[in-house]
């Protein structure tokens, strides 16, 4: 009976705790960079990410100093190439949600987070079109990648915090090929074999200002 009197008021202590986390929200813009190129049958692709923006919220309790951050940031990629017939924008809608710990005394504050990220992808300018040259007919050889409306991953890193201003640096990985092969008419081919390397890795930098 004792036992269970005591979970009960650890439970009770515990939810306590949530009911007086903090509860922020703010702004957070990033620079990704080092991101891993698109590589199809040995032929590399440029990429670039050349930015990221939304919202942010987290919640924190006081004395654990453990609690969770949720962002909702859109980002745009840029992939073009020498065998490209054309370069492609694409844009998403990254959702990351993370474990954070922060330590240190104020103003200054140091963190560390980890979680999940889901990639969403909102819009694209066209399919990726692979010029493979001619075939023994003359006609164009092109091979037709589109790419995924979903894509999970994860991201770790570290920051600093000064008053409400946030500065912090992640890795992040996608744990899946973010584009496919698809097949189309007489001027696209299907290569079955086709390999496709474009798992997107790399650092990331970021600012978030909470209010």
């Amino acid at each position: 009976m004792k036992k269970k009197f005591s979970i009960f008021i650890f439970c009770v202590l515990f939810l306590q705790l949530f009911c007086f986390a903090q509860l922020k929200f703010g702004v957070k813009a990033g620079v990704p960079f080092n991101i891993q190129n698109l590589e199809i049958n040995n032929a590399k692709i440029e990429t670039s990410r050349p930015f990221n923006v939304g919202l942010t919220s987290e919640c924190i309790v006081p004395v654990l100093n453990l609690g969770i951050e949720i962002s909702a940031l859109y980002e745009l990629e840029k992939i073009y190439g020498q065998r490209l017939v054309e370069a492609v924008n694409v844009s998403y809608l990254i959702l990351p949600v993370n474990m954070k710990l922060k330590f240190g005394f104020s103003p200054f504050n140091f963190f560390v987070f980890l979680g999940p990220s889901l990639e969403v992808m909102l819009y694209k300018s066209g399919d990726i079109v692979f010029n493979n040259n001619s075939n023994a007919r003359g006609l164009p050889s092109l091979t037709r990648f589109s790419y995924e409306t979903f894509n999970w991953g994860a991201n770790t890193g570290f920051g600093i915090q000064f008053l409400n201003v946030q500065l912090s640096i992640a890795f992040f990985y996608n744990f899946d090929a973010s584009i496919k092969e698809i097949p189309n008419d007489l001027f696209y081919q299907y290569d079955s074999n086709s390999e496709i390397k474009s798992k997107q890795n790399g650092l990331v930098l970021s600012l978030a200002c909470f209010f």
